[in-house]
């Protein structure tokens, strides 16, 4: 688009692509209507990528004051883990960035007008929007982009869905550190909040249907297992749970391995894109006015 001088651009998302694609488009001319069912600024502010590494970060503190190659001159000494003040601190930061980097931009930017609602298309250029405090408002539009972005894939597992598990979403805003922790899933998102909760307190076991970072060399996968077994990080490979129930506050899960119980279930195996109920396919292409990206959390 070299000019979008005139254009009516209709953005449905607000994470990092959907924001870069509505400041370009104004940049060069188009008014913009930007549309967000949910919290202004996706999953990498709210909800992936500062709060975790916050949470990570605090995790890593934890762990070099109980554990570091210097204990031979520096004596450790174990923290105490407040895990509902570190809550608080790291919600306070991402609500920091929010308006640093989404909100403060967007409510001062005149090209740009935001409705807090659910956009579904009604046709090749307009959208029915079901606004948040109530009622509906129709946008019309000259082209639309699509960023909506993902949430974390329910794995299809006997009894999962019945049962109160965490994804990589709801873990990061636990206010108690379990005292046993299953994750399922050996992926990258899988992998950074085992290793976290462990060094905050949490008996960790990770089932992994292949191995670690099956997708990667697996001498990555090696040597961090080998990491997480020097941290106290039981790792089972070539393992599947094939049903799970919770009962009395505890999770119990069938695998191949045997019977697994935990205080706490995470799972971590994938991301599914957020495009259900919305009148178009998922994927990345262009058709017509149309641009997709549902990689932009």
């Amino acid at each position: 688009m070299s000019s979008a001088s005139n254009l009516h651009v209709a953005v449905i998302g607000s994470g990092g692509a959907a924001m870069a694609a509505a400041l370009k488009a104004a940049e060069r001319g188009a008014s913009i209507t930007l549309i967000e069912r949910g919290t202004i600024g996706g999953t990498c502010i709210n909800t992936g990528c500062v709060p975790s590494k916050i949470m990570i970060r605090a995790a890593h503190i934890a762990h070099l004051r109980k554990e570091s190659p210097f204990d031979n001159g520096v004596s450790a000494n174990p923290s105490v883990v407040r895990r509902a003040k570190l809550l608080e601190q790291q919600q306070e930061r991402v609500e920091q960035l929010r308006d640093a980097k989404y909100e403060s931009i967007l409510r001062n930017h005149e090209a740009i007008s935001v409705l807090n609602g659910e956009a579904r298309f009604l046709d090749a250029q307009s959208l029915a929007v079901r606004l948040n405090d109530g009622g509906e408002q129709t946008v019309h539009f000259n082209r639309a982009f699509i960023g909506t972005g993902a949430r974390p894939a329910e794995p299809s597992i006997s009894g999962l869905a019945d049962t109160p598990y965490l994804t990589s979403t709801s873990a990061l805003t636990l206010d108690t550190v379990p005292d046993r922790l299953i994750i399922i899933g050996a992926g990258f998102v899988a992998l950074e909040l085992a290793q976290a909760f462990a060094r905050l307190g949490s008996q960790v076991t990770v089932l992994a249907r292949r191995h670690l970072l099956s997708s990667e060399d697996p001498a990555i996968g090696d040597a961090i297992e080998s990491a997480f077994r020097r941290e106290g990080i039981d790792v089972l490979k070539q393992t599947q749970a094939s049903h799970v129930d919770h009962t009395d506050n505890e999770f119990i899960l069938d695998t191949n391995a045997g019977a697994l119980r935990a205080d706490q279930l995470l799972v971590a195996t994938g991301r599914t894109p957020n495009t259900e109920h919305r009148g178009f396919e998922p994927g990345r292409h262009r058709r017509g006015n149309l641009l997709w990206c549902d990689s932009g959390g």
